[in-house]
């Protein structure tokens, strides 16, 4: 992670991005297996909350600075899949 923070970013924000880093690390497989399911932190995550998740994450990175073109390509190129789960992207 960058050490730079933006003023518009709050503590919090930035607690929950690192939190996130981790979540995405621990459910990653979900990306390459969407019919597993994967226990961690104290949860059942599914390929749906795969896709919640990087949403989110893209939104606290952009906010956090880093570049997240890469993101918003592969949710551009597979909207219908994000569409399919209800998740919206609010990044610009």
């Amino acid at each position: 992670m960058s050490q730079h923070t933006t003023p518009n970013v709050t503590e919090q924000q930035t607690h929950e991005l690192r939190y996130l880093h981790k979540v995405m690390q621990a459910i990653q497989i979900l990306g390459e297996q969407p019919s597993l399911s994967v226990v961690a932190y104290g949860k059942i995550w599914r390929y749906g909350d795969l896709l919640k998740t990087a949403v989110r994450y893209a939104e606290l990175a952009e906010l956090h600075g880093y570049d997240t073109s890469a993101f918003k390509h592969w949710f551009q190129k597979d909207m219908a899949v994000f569409a399919r789960y209800g998740v919206a992207m609010r990044v610009s």
